[in-house]
Formats: structure tokens, sequence, C-alpha cells
């Protein structure tokens, strides 16, 4: 009779063992903090899930698992455990990516348990049914003819004065093609910062007179007198033609890894703002000139600014109109406060061994969008990158015979008479310097940035 209860004892101690032993690694609840999620193709969503247990669950295993992997991807991305009594729980987060328009399930699973959420990934897709579109030569001097093109919504459109008017999308492409082709041809175009042909340029900000402008490839939403702009930084978009129009389709992606397809069809109308060769002689009656020292760090020479203006240009005033010449040259380490007779060559490589006495800088654009070198302003601005000046000096009043020219051949040439106004541009007190200083130096090489803003356009948004 003692055996049989010692027996019976020994047989409730194991079930007892037993069944401590499953409570012990029992999940008890699985929840996730979303159980739906809507999201669009290359952009990123988080998830986290949190498993309630008993016991040790070290022994459980757990998976992710994707009904559909071709519509989104996953990177698990944190684990945190903690305990509370007799319930311990793990959080486990992720990361989605959205691959590919459909909806696919997402599950948890842990041991015989698991807890779903389902993904729908959608696409931003726009149809345009309005395009405008400009040839503008080799703007960035690539050796590639420039391009740009407003593929524009049925809700916007333009006024008399080209300002664009109504709510709606739009997006501007900025691309490039060989440098013979004048107008729109078939091809297809990838993002590039190079300035290839089939090439477009990725969307940017630049600063300049204190403004902020978007330049490049953009995506634009206009509500009232709101732009929510979204810059492009890759994709690549297609022309076609089609019978006495085209087809222009393409898929990009956005600084926050949106993809966005676009397409329109419809005739492409070319507006030529290549510039045209022209000769100016614009008469200067007064102007003025900074000093700015060794501003580029060559150890070889002073360098000088020197405005010439027209009659009707106060340099006081913002507002005055009239044609200014701005020359920018190099003279000897003792010179500090004029410019001394002789001729000054236009430089043809912006290095330090080119930063001599006697050199003219051709025009060029800094980083920051500043215009430095040799430029002409009046009704248009053109970089002079060829050409030279003759200074005489007798006491305070200079004679500068100049002839100068643009890439394309234009020409600006004359003769200024008389005294220049003179400003020592390395004083902490002149706000001019300042300006100088920010791109002076030592540097071998002065690039120009591969995007700039484009001036005179004729389709104002």
């Amino acid at each position: 009779m003692r055996f049989i209860q010692n027996f019976a004892l020994i047989i409730c101690f194991c079930i007892a063992l037993i069944l401590t032993s499953c409570e012990t690694n029992e999940v008890t609840k699985i929840s996730l903090s979303q159980s739906a999620i809507s999201m669009n193709v290359g952009q990123t969503d988080s998830l986290q899930t949190i498993i309630t247990y008993t016991g040790d669950i070290t022994n459980q295993p757990s998976s992710w698992i994707i009904e559909n992997t071709e519509i989104i991807s996953i990177v698990e991305k944190e684990t945190e455990m903690s305990s509370k009594g007799s319930e311990s729980s793990i959080s486990k987060s992720i990361v989605l990516k959205g691959l590919k328009v459909g909806s696919t399930k997402l599950t948890i699973k842990v041991g015989e348990k698991s807890m779903s959420c389902q993904v729908t990934v959608n696409q931003t897709s726009f149809s345009f049914n309005q395009a405008f579109t400009s040839n503008w030569g080799d703007y960035y001097e690539f050796g590639t003819n420039n391009f740009d093109m407003y593929l524009l919504e049925s809700t916007l459109a333009t006024d008399a004065d080209g300002k664009l008017t109504g709510n709606g999308n739009y997006i501007y492409l900025d691309f490039n093609v060989p440098i013979m082709q004048e107008n729109i041809n078939e091809a297809d175009f990838i993002l590039s910062t190079t300035g290839a042909a089939n090439t477009f340029f990725p969307g940017d900000t630049i600063q300049s007179d204190g403004q902020t402008y978007f330049i490049g490839s953009r995506v634009v939403n206009k509500s009232g007198t709101t732009n929510k702009v979204k810059i492009i930084t890759d994709g690549s978009f297609s022309i076609k033609s089609k019978g006495i129009g085209y087809v222009i389709e393409g898929n990009v992606i956005t600084e926050e890894n949106e993809v966005i397809h676009f397409k329109y069809e419809g005739k492409l109308d070319v507006t030529d703002n290549r510039e045209e060769v022209v000769e100016l002689s614009p008469k200067f009656t007064h102007g003025r000139l900074y000093y700015y020292g060794d501003a580029y760090k060559s150890t070889t020479s002073n360098n000088f600014v020197a405005y010439l203006a027209t009659e009707g240009v106060d340099f006081k005033s913002s507002d005055s109109e009239g044609e200014i010449l701005m020359l920018e040259f190099n003279t000897a380490l003792t010179v500090t406060d004029y410019i001394p007779s002789g001729t000054y060559n236009m430089m043809t490589k912006l290095d330090l061994a080119s930063l001599v006495p006697y050199s003219l800088i051709f025009g060029y654009t800094a980083e920051n969008g500043d215009e430095w070198g040799t430029w002409y302003y009046g009704e248009t601005s053109k970089k002079l990158n060829s050409g030279n000046i003759k200074v005489s000096r007798s006491g305070d009043s200079y004679t500068i015979n100049y002839e100068l020219y643009d890439k394309i051949g234009s020409k600006v040439s004359g003769t200024f008479t008389g005294p220049l106004e003179y400003f020592n541009g390395i004083s902490a007190a002149n706000s001019v310097s300042a300006q100088k200083v920010k791109h002076a130096g030592v540097i071998k090489e002065f690039p120009e940035k591969h995007i700039r803003i484009k001036k005179n356009k004729n389709f104002r948004l």
C-alpha cells in the first residue's frame, strides 16, 4: 500500500513538473503597433511587436513572414527585453520598404502563436497634359546642349505675363542632349551631374544674394502661393515619338526616397533660348576700384576688382539701371591702391600657376553662387572668357581700352576714361570684403558649380 502511495506521489510530482515547464515557456500575448500600413513605393515605415511570455522565451523560435516579397522588404532594427512580475516581454522593431504596388500580409510568428499586419503599397503617379520646353544651348559649358521642360497638370495654367496660376503638380526636368541637337529627339535619360548627353541634373538648392533658389530637376505641388518642392535625386525617363507628338514617361526618386511615376503625351514645341552673338559698346562714365590683397593666396600677385558703370548706375542704390563691366585682375604684390599701366590678358585656366601680374580672370561662379572674374551686366549678363584690357594711367585718371568676348563670340568693347573711386576691400569695415573672403584661400582649382540659376527665363513659376 505504501509503495502505491509513493508511486502516486511520484506521478503527481512529474505531472506538476511538466505543467510547470509548459507554463514557464508560454507566449501569452503578441501585439503589433499597427494592424494596417499604407505606404508609397520607395518609402519606409516602421512596425513594432511586443511579445509577452512567462518563463524562458529564448527557446521559442520567432520569425517574420512576408506573404509577397515582391511588394515589401523588411530589416529588423532593435530588440529589447523587460520583466514585470511573473511576466516578461520582448520588443522587436522592423523597418519596411515599399518595393512594388500591391498588398501583402506581414506576420510575426512565435511558437504556435502569430499576429498579422496588412501592408498596402501605392505609388504617386502624375498624368500631365501640358509641356513647355526650352533649348538653352551649352548653358553649363559641358559641351552639350541643355534643355529644360515643365510638365503640368490640367489644373495649372499661365497668365499673359507667363506666371503660373491655379493649383496642382508639375515636374521640372533639366536635361542634356548632343551639342548639335536643336530640337527634341527620341532618347533615354539617366540622372547624372556630368552634363553628358542623355543625362538630367538632380535637384539642389543654392544661396545667392541672401535668397534660396531651387535648381535642377524637381517635383512641385502648387497650392495658392505655396510651393512644396521635392528634389529629384535619382531616376530615369524616356522620350518616344508617337504620331505628331511624343510620349514622355519615367520614374524619379525624391530626397525622401519616394518613387514617382509620371507620363505626358502630346506635342513638344521648343522655345529657342540660346544666346545670340551681339556686339556691345557701352559708354562707361564712372567706376570703382576694390583692392583685395592676395585673395587667392597665390604668393605671386595681388587681386583687384574694377567696376565700370554707365551714367544711370548709382553704386549706392540697388534700384538704379544701366550697364556695368566687372573686371577682376592681378598685379604685383607691391601694388595696393592703383592699376598699373599695361596690357592685362585673359587667363585660360583658373589655377594658382596662372595667378600672375597683368592677368585678367575670366568670369566664373563660386560654389555659393557669387559671380567673380570678368562679367558684363546690362539687359543680359555675359560671362567673359577671352580678350584683354589695356590700361594707361596718369595721376588719378585712367584710360582703359577693353575688347572682351564670351563663349559664343559676343563682343564687349570700348574705352573708359576717368578716375576710379578706391576702396580697400580687405578692410573689416567693408562689407564687400567679407563676400570675397568666402572663396579666397589656398585652392588649386576654382571649378564652376555644375548647376547655376537660369536667368531671364520666359516661363515664370
